[in-house]
């Protein structure tokens, strides 16, 4: 059975059947029981009523009173109960007007013993007997030993217990069935969030939804959360495929474009297919290596950010005019550390100062806050046009059209962060400029 449902239904039909069996047979038992001590209680009080009608008279014979017999079908003719007293020696002494058409006889036993079994008749039916042997004690100090008998049929409480029998099987049988499909209903209701679940991954199949619906007991709740960061990291890693091979193309563009126009010039220079063969093979080794990045790495090792802003920084002086610019690292926490590759943040970092060169900035400050785990870069140059700022993350949108460049700088970088459960945010500055803030992941 591959059914879940399936599984948990036999079980519990299983346990329900055993568990009615049991209850059937401890149930039936009981009421038999108490049915045979019932039989018992109720011949022992003929008894003790058939003693109490019952006197010696003048000759030292026993006499019973049959109007003073405590149950009148004694009196009656087919009544199916019948009593009896014996002597010791076998003898009847008296016997009820009622009759049976088969007794078996008394047994002579000890003083105040009592015997109560069932006696199978010759037609395969069943008798009640119970007798006591007692003795009537004279003045003399003389004894009068002697039984009382009591039989009675067993056929009528055997068919009362046969009936309840059928009764107690047959209401046992309709609880199960019932309390099963009741199971059934709980367990399809209980078992609904699974087969939602697959319903949902085959819409996914079919591209009519990205992620699994996360309202769920909390019993899935890990399931479905770690489905959508298996999903969300593939459809990741698909984009994130994509823009490489973009930014490769791009990269390469300029280089191929160089070559082109060497193999139309008379004498081919060496040195430049050289220079522009070993750009493209950066290129390429570069986005082969960040193509093997897994999105999120949640789990890369952790490392200072601060020396390597001040490196990037250092360069970039070089780069431009170091009296033109300035870069203000002084609020940057030296213990502040993130969880990411140090290739990876250098071309982040890389990226945004450049950026802040490129556009005009003359003072770039960097702050940290430890408590919100993030990196803030903040300059004093024309700052952002009035467009929606999270375009400014999509390849190819650029904040200035009039400089060089490729509109791929803040998507890379943003592209960077969210390899690493991050994310990049720009913003205006109140006083003027941009500030952009990479919220790394804590």
């Amino acid at each position: 059975m591959q059914s879940i449902t399936s599984r948990l239904v036999v079980g519990t039909g299983v346990v329900l059947a055993v568990f009615v069996l049991l209850m059937g047979i401890s149930i039936s038992y009981s009421v038999h029981k108490r049915a045979e001590t019932a039989r018992l209680d109720r011949l022992q009080g003929l008894i003790y009523g058939i003693l109490g009608a019952t006197e010696i008279s003048n000759d030292t014979s026993l006499l019973v009173n049959t109007l003073a017999l405590p149950d009148p079908m004694l009196n009656q003719s087919t009544a199916g109960i019948y009593a009896e007293i014996v002597g010791s020696d076998g003898q009847r002494l008296w016997q009820s007007t009622s009759t049976t058409s088969w007794l078996p006889e008394s047994t002579v036993r000890p003083i105040g013993d009592w015997l109560f079994e069932t006696v199978e008749k010759h037609e395969s039916n069943a008798l009640h007997r119970l007798q006591l042997s007692t003795a009537w004690a004279f003045d003399n100090g003389e004894e009068l030993p002697f039984i009382v008998h009591v039989v009675t049929e067993a056929d009528t409480l055997a068919k009362q217990l046969k009936r309840f029998d059928q009764a107690l099987w047959a209401s046992l049988l309709v609880s199960a069935i019932v309390l099963l499909a009741v199971q059934l209903l709980v367990l399809r209701r209980s078992l609904k969030p699974l087969h939602s679940i697959g319903e949902e991954v085959a819409e996914i199949e079919r591209g009519e939804r990205d992620a699994l619906d996360e309202q769920v007991p909390s019993e899935l709740k890990s399931l479905t959360l770690g489905l959508n960061a298996l999903l969300g990291a593939e459809r990741e890693r698909h984009s994130q495929y994509r823009h490489l091979l973009g930014d490769l193309a791009h990269n390469l563009k300029t280089p191929l474009s160089v070559l082109q126009n060497l193999s139309n010039s008379e004498r081919t220079q060496k040195a430049t297919i050289l220079e522009q063969t070993s750009l493209m093979q950066q290129s390429i080794d570069r986005h082969t290596q960040r193509a093997t990045i897994r999105s999120p790495r949640y789990l890369a090792p952790t490392i200072n950010i601060k020396p390597v802003a001040t490196r990037i920084a250092a360069s970039l002086s070089k780069l431009y005019d170091a009296e033109s610019i300035t870069f203000d690292l002084s609020a940057v926490d030296p213990d502040f550390t993130v969880r990411m590759d140090e290739a990876d943040l250098f071309e982040v970092l890389g990226n945004l100062f450049e950026n802040a060169c490129k556009y005009g900035a003359r003072t770039i400050t960097a702050v940290t806050d430890t408590d919100k785990n993030s990196f803030t870069i903040l300059d004093d140059g024309p700052g952002f046009p009035d467009i929606d700022l999270e375009q400014l993350t999509q390849r190819g949108v650029r904040a200035d059209s009039t400089t060089p460049g490729t509109g791929m700088g803040l998507a890379a970088a943003d592209q960077l962060m969210g390899a690493y459960g991050g994310k990049l945010h720009p913003a205006h500055r109140a006083e003027g400029g941009a500030a952009i803030t990479l919220a790394f992941f804590q």
